[in-house]
């Protein structure tokens, strides 16, 4: 019996491991492999099966290359010739859209060995939007919390002279209230030294035929060796950056040639405090900072959308947490992003997009977009063009007769013509309220199913309002008898929803009489004595005033149903520091009396003039006491911001409760 327990627990203990083995999922890993082709190395990946998202376009990797001597690329299977055989340490990023796993793959380095001399090598590429920066910044992919962002950072010198420099790499906005990323890593390839942040010395002179070339003017009577030449100011560009970005990381590059490009790699790691700016605009600036100042220096922003999830098509906003004050006019500028995923080219794209109460649609306007094309005219001929058009859900762009590859299309070379975008600019009215507020779009590829998009969402940073009260409290019986406050409110500015409110109120009642009240002690004739005695009465009156300074502190929670209407409910505790005298007048008559026989009877009467003297006392009083109370409220007027009238009634509490009503006019700001 012992013998079979033991056996059955052994094998439950198996089973158990088996299971909890197989239950357990690897970390995700991108592999790759690099084989000889054409005297160069052809790149496939090998990545891990993806996972549909339930009712999304179908899941696909793109792919980020870095071969480990300068170059890089976004194919997905690139081919590369290397300049000088060797062993280089290659990178794969591959990026899953529309995959439900919850972590993208992990990025593979792997070291290949090449052979040299191949025939049409291709070049180091470069991310340069134009001929005449001499930066440019370009990422991976979209940022999203928790992962890795490379940054390609390419750099060239297009002057006639070799220099050295610094190249500045600016990232976490000030502007947001939290960090974004943390630096993990800087790969360079032609002898780049990290160095500290710093602070920029321009040089002040050059050579004076140097300058000529450079096409400046010198300046002086004569032709001395140098001569002052006044170029724009790296110092200018990165202390502007300083003020805008919290984090910075130098390198400084040396031998720069002319007509020369270089790409240096920079590895940032997503933060958790991304996930709070989902669907924001982000920024990073790159400053190249030459040190010979015949060469200009250049800075380069690149604007990328923190995303939740990698989804090509999505929606962004520029500000996703507004002031309350400045809403009134705000431009916000929104974008759209939207790929064809499709085995075919799209010839029509609409995208609606949902807005919400408060933006003004009639003060929108395009921005940007991409298929390039004309906006749509009643009077245009047949042709491309984009035809924007509002309704009562929102806004509609509507890309016509375009020519948008698909990135399943045969032959595709270029990944990027696959992708568009329409940025617009809309402003929020006066009246909008001061609410979260979100937008989305749906985006139709010809007569397909619409796809559709994130929310951008876009909250409202806490505003306050101070306000200033005056008004005049009083009893329900007494209205004549009541005291003036005066004090001031702190608020939400302009809440459209339960909000909470604290008070500070200081009143004052000047001193006012206390009723009189009258005691009589008559004569006690039970103590007269002797013969002829004299007895006293006296007629003692109180009387006075009272007055006081209170302090008030109401807490309550407030509503505003409208602009105009509010009611509000609370308690408040209030202390009274009051101050007065007490008057204290007593009258002392004194009565003679005598002993009597009448008839047999003995008794007392009374004889001769009774005296009269007065005695007036008068005694400061100062005491404090607190006083608890419940009240409601109610609040016409310009209730959010503005003039109002407010209406409060509650209750002093106590062993005797006080009703109480105030009345105050409020101008909250």
């Amino acid at each position: 019996m012992i013998k079979s327990t033991f056996l059955a627990r052994l094998f439950f203990l198996f089973v158990a491991g088996t299971v909890s083995a197989q239950t357990e999922v690897p970390e995700r890993q991108s592999e790759f492999t690099a084989t000889t082709e054409n005297g160069g190395l052809r790149f496939v990946p090998q990545n891990p099966p993806l996972g549909q998202v339930a009712g999304a376009p179908a899941a696909f990797y793109t792919h980020y290359w870095e071969f480990g001597d300068g170059g890089f690329s976004f194919e997905e299977k690139p081919w590369r010739a290397y300049e000088k055989p060797g062993t280089y340490n290659a990178l794969l990023s591959s990026t899953a859209h529309y995959d439900d796993d919850k972590k993208p793959p992990k990025k593979m380095f792997k070291q290949v060995l090449a052979s040299a001399g191949a025939p049409g090598r291709p070049g180091m590429g470069d991310v340069f939007p134009d001929e005449d920066k001499t930066i440019a910044v370009k990422t991976h992919r979209q940022p999203a919390a928790g992962e890795e962002l490379i940054c390609v950072v390419s750099y060239r010198n297009k002057s006639s002279y070799t220099t050295d420099g610094r190249l500045h790499l600016f990232f976490n906005e000030k502007k947001f209230p939290t960090t974004h990323f943390a630096f993990l890593e800087a790969r360079t390839h032609y002898n780049e030294q990290s160095e500290a942040p710093y602070s920029q010395v321009e040089p002040s002179t050059i050579p004076y035929w140097s300058a000529i070339e450079a096409g400046f003017s010198a300046t002086g009577a004569s032709s001395p060796p140098e001569y002052t030449v006044f170029l724009p100011s790296a110092n200018d560009l990165i202390q502007n950056a300083r003020k805008a970005y919290r984090d910075e990381t130098v390198w400084r590059f040396a031998s720069l040639a002319p007509g020369e490009k270089r790409n240096l790699f920079v590895s940032l790691q997503g933060t958790a405090n991304m996930l709070r700016d989902t669907s924001a605009f982000i920024h990073l600036l790159g400053v190249l900072a030459p040190f010979d100042p015949a060469i200009a220096p250049d800075s380069f922003t690149v604007e990328i959308e923190i995303v939740s999830s990698h989804d090509p098509n999505a929606i962004a906003v520029s500000d996703n947490r507004v002031g309350y004050r400045g809403i009134t006019g705000k431009k916000l500028d929104y974008q759209v992003r939207f790929q064809n995923n499709g085995e075919g080219p799209a010839k029509k794209v609409e995208v609606t997009i949902s807005m919400p109460k408060g933006l003004n649609l009639g003060r929108m306007r395009p921005l940007d977009w991409y298929p390039k094309c004309p906006v749509c005219l009643p009077s245009r001929p047949p042709g491309s063009c984009l035809d924007t058009a509002t309704t009562d859900a929102g806004l509609v762009f509507t890309f016509r007769d375009i020519y948008l590859p698909g990135s399943r299309q045969k032959g595709l070379t270029d990944y990027d013509s696959t992708k568009g975008f329409v940025r617009y600019r809309i402003e929020a009215d006066e009246d909008m309220p001061k609410l979260p507020f979100q937008s989305q779009a749906a985006i139709v590829f010809d007569k397909n199913p619409p796809v559709l998009t994130n929310f951008s969402k876009t909250s409202f940073k806490t505003g306050i309002s101070p306000g200033l009260k005056v008004g005049y409290g009083f009893a329900p019986d007494s209205l004549g008898d009541g005291y003036f406050f005066l004090g001031a409110s702190l608020s939400p500015y302009k809440s459209w929803r339960l909000y909470p409110q604290v008070e500070l109120l200081t009143g004052l009642k000047g001193r006012t009489a206390l009723p009189e009240f009258l005691t009589i002690i008559p004569a006690d004739t039970t103590k007269l004595m002797g013969d002829i005695d004299t007895l006293t009465s006296q007629e003692i009156l109180r009387t006075g005033n009272r007055g006081f300074v209170s302090v008030e502190v109401p807490l309550l929670l407030r509503k505003n149903f409208t602009n105009f209407f509010g009611v509000g409910i609370g308690g408040s505790a209030r202390v009274f520091f009051n101050n007065g005298e007490d008057r204290t007048r007593v009258t002392t008559i004194g009565t003679p009396y005598r002993l009597t026989d009448i008839g047999g009877f003995i008794h007392y009467e009374k004889f001769g003039t009774p005296t009269t003297t007065v005695e007036e006392t008068v005694q400061d009083v100062s005491d404090t006491s607190i006083r608890f109370a419940v009240f409601a409220d109610l609040t016409l007027g310009s209730v959010r911001a503005g003039p109002n009238l407010g209406i409060r009634a509650g209750s002093l509490l106590g062993e005797r409760a006080q009703a109480f009503v105030q009345v105050a006019l409020e101008y909250k700001f």
